[in-house]
């Protein structure tokens, strides 16, 4: 870049008629370190935090998602059909949509600074998974239409046969011990549960660390505690007619866990539960909370 003439620098121009070419030399000049300082400036700054939509995905949701949002190209949609099991009758799908923009939020930006921890988790996220919410009867067909014409994998709340309670924050309960895949906590919310195994989901195709594999850390501590007789997933096995597969039954496994330690019960943990806690934690960026109550502003509204 060139050096700024100061004026005390310029060369001297004989006669008055040449004052005007001075100052347009001087004009011009200034105009072009101006734009070059503000084009340094733009191009160093941050994209937008939500940056843009996935146009070929937005077309395919189908109209009865009334209520459609986006953080990154990952969206959650919802219906707004009541949910069945809940703590008040004027409850709307609308909340829960809310409710579940916000907890993914709390997910993505665990340290609440109005920034995605992981921009290439978010952008595993948005490549693999959506969210939906509603009844069982109207997101099965919409479920395996979107994954057919879009290779997303449809994660829902099941608000016709899953609790949802809004004020629920993860604590206020106690465990003996985590002995079955079937376990949860009284007045649990199924929302909380859904959205961390979409978060999940995500950590396992994002790296390899997260394998839910047999071979992987995560199943060989699920391992220990079934042959130890610590821990059980045949009975959930034979309720799903024997598709209860062993990387969702490590996933249930990780999500129980981080549940025991946001409420206070870490002491009730098996050895190799013990084990999957401190993988999780020494996970650079892992959320181990979520909150309800999130107020920072990541998510779009799609419609």
């Amino acid at each position: 870049m060139m050096k700024p003439m100061r004026l005390s620098e310029s060369p001297r121009f004989g006669g008055s008629t040449n004052t005007p070419v001075l100052l347009l030399v001087l004009c011009a000049m200034l105009t072009a370190l101006s734009s070059n300082s503000l084009a340094r400036q733009v191009s160093s700054e941050p994209p937008p935090l939500t940056g843009t939509g996935d146009a070929a995905f937005e077309s395919q949701i189908p109209d009865r998602f009334t209520h459609v949002y986006r953080i990154g190209q990952f969206y959650i949609m919802g219906t707004d059909q009541r949910p069945s099991e809940t703590d008040r009758r004027d409850r709307t799908g609308q909340q829960v949509v809310l409710e579940a923009v916000r907890l993914f939020s709390s997910l993505l930006d665990a340290d609440a600074d109005g920034q995605i921890d992981h921009p290439e988790l978010l952008a595993t996220m948005g490549k693999r998974f959506a969210f939906a919410i509603g009844y069982d009867r109207t997101l099965r067909p919409i479920e395996e239409q979107l994954d057919q014409k879009t290779g997303h994998y449809i994660i829902s709340m099941k608000t016709d046969i899953w609790p949802f309670f809004p004020d629920w924050e993860g604590t206020g309960f106690k465990v003996e011990r985590l002995k079955s895949s079937m376990w949860r906590p009284r007045q649990m919310s199924a929302l909380w549960e859904e959205c961390f195994h979409v978060y999940t989901e995500a950590w396992n195709r994002y790296s390899k660390d997260w394998s839910f594999g047999k071979n992987g850390p995560l199943g060989r501590a699920m391992a220990a505690d079934i042959k130890a007789g610590d821990y059980d997933i045949q009975e959930q096995n034979r309720m799903e007619g024997g598709d209860y597969d062993w990387n969702t039954a490590v996933n249930e496994y990780v999500h129980q866990i981080w549940v025991i330690q946001k409420g206070g019960q870490t002491a009730c943990l098996t050895k190799p539960q013990q084990q999957v806690l401190k993988f999780m934690q020494k996970t650079k960026g892992f959320a181990m909370d979520m909150d309800k109550d999130y107020e920072g502003s990541i998510a779009v509204r799609v419609r």
